[in-house]
């Protein structure tokens, strides 16, 4: 069957349109031929973020920002929707980060991926964050180094002021008299010096004399230093014998432990003590001598019948233990604080400035006071409390420190993993 030229011109604008339809929905990213998930990600804020930025997983476009929508409940949060190839598959507790694709801000969705077996359903809620504007990175940076050139302007006026104080005409006038006082002193210096001298000179014979007595004297010395050193050791050793030579106080000892001696003898003799009824009483030794036969038929009948005096289990359990089930969850050090504010000037925690909000820390770094609050091991607890300090501070970001040291939030996600 032959067909005419206006059905051929119908099949050619179906197909025609086809291909148009086909071509800007591949345009926006969405491929008909190609299979899709569709998830969910609910923001604070976007930052620039639109319909067809890019969603990234290690660098590699997985798929595209579909829509953008506000939250129904009428909270201000953003709904952002986009597409990702079905092949591959998010684990849970990823996080979908907003972050700057290129130095011109342009603004794309990196996933950063979590070891869980288990993946997220299409049409599931992804946690979502936002990575630090260049703004506020850069503030944080340049603040320290305002601090010091504010510090050398000081400095360097003071250097000035001083300068200009020491070269006026009184002090210029000081100076010069203070040089001429050196050039005295110097001058009556080398005079005692030129004295000194004279002296010498007239008695040299006289100095020689004294030097030759004092060699004689030195050398008498070296010739005898056994014999001087056997004397002064015989002096050290006599006076520590008799340093320690005490004639009362041997005494005194001898006579309160001759006192001590007839005491004790006294009262063994008597029937008023324990050690005299030991001694003395009859009846004492014949208790205790019945009390060793008691003694020793006991132990026969216990050696003979063992079992009427001993039980025992032949199991053993041994001690009871309890495990913790509550163990700690930030096993990696890291915690992650909701960042307020940052300034040169320190604010009291307690003052009005953070009123509504409870456990403010102060954090100090590079000449400037970070203000933060909260203190999470895990991320979603941070975010529960970042969506309550946002009410009242809606700049306030989430950071995140290792070991007391603040570091990226992206390494600290995937550090957790």
């Amino acid at each position: 069957m032959r067909l005419s030229k206006y059905t051929k011109l119908g099949i050619l604008i179906i197909v025609s349109i086809a291909l148009l339809i086909w071509g800007l929905s591949y345009l926006k990213g969405n491929d008909i031929f190609k299979q899709n998930n569709a998830y969910h990600v609910v923001y604070e804020r976007i930052d620039g973020l639109v319909e067809s930025s890019k969603v990234t997983m290690n660098g590699y476009q997985i798929g595209q920002v579909k829509s953008i929508n506000f939250a129904p409940d009428n909270s201000g949060k953003l709904i952002v929707t986009f597409i990702a190839d079905a092949a591959f598959r998010i684990p849970l507790n990823s996080v979908a980060q907003i972050v700057s694709s290129d130095i011109m801000g342009t603004r794309s969705i990196k996933m950063i991926i979590s070891n869980e077996i288990e993946v997220y359903l299409p049409y599931d809620t992804i946690p979502g964050a936002v990575e630090t504007d260049l703004k506020e990175q850069v503030s944080m940076q340049i603040l320290p180094i305002k601090n010091k050139a504010e510090q050398l302007l000081s400095t360097i006026d003071s250097a000035i002021t001083v300068l200009t104080i020491i070269f006026n005409e009184d002090a210029r006038q000081n100076l010069s008299k203070s040089f001429a006082n050196i050039n005295q002193t110097i001058e009556n210096i080398e005079k005692t010096t030129a004295d000194l001298q004279n002296i010498v000179a007239t008695e040299k014979s006289s100095i020689k004399i004294i030097i030759t007595n004092i060699e004689d004297i030195t050398t008498t010395f070296n010739n005898n230093t056994k014999v001087l050193e056997t004397t002064i050791q015989n002096l050290a050793s006599f006076s520590d014998t008799l340093a320690n030579i005490s004639i009362s106080p041997v005494l005194t000892n001898i006579s309160e432990a001759s006192e001590q001696i007839l005491l004790i003898l006294q009262k063994l003799n008597s029937d008023e003590s324990t050690a005299g009824l030991l001694l003395n009483d009859d009846k004492l030794y014949k208790s205790i001598t019945d009390l060793s036969e008691n003694l020793s038929f006991l132990i026969t009948d216990i050696q003979a019948n063992p079992k009427r005096y001993l039980h025992f289990s032949a199991m053993d359990f041994g001690k009871e233990y309890y495990i913790n089930a509550n163990a700690d969850g930030n096993s990696k050090n890291i915690v992650f604080k909701v960042h307020l504010v940052s300034t040169e000037n320190q604010i009291p925690t307690n003052s009005k400035y953070f009123e509504g909000i409870e456990g403010v820390d102060e954090y100090y770094a590079s000449g400037a006071y970070s203000y933060l609050v909260g203190a999470a091991g895990s991320y979603s607890e941070i975010v529960i409390i970042h969506d309550e300090v946002k009410k009242i501070f809606p700049d306030a970001t989430i950071v995140s420190f290792k070991n007391g040291r603040l570091i990226k939030l992206e390494k600290a996600l995937k550090s957790l993993h």
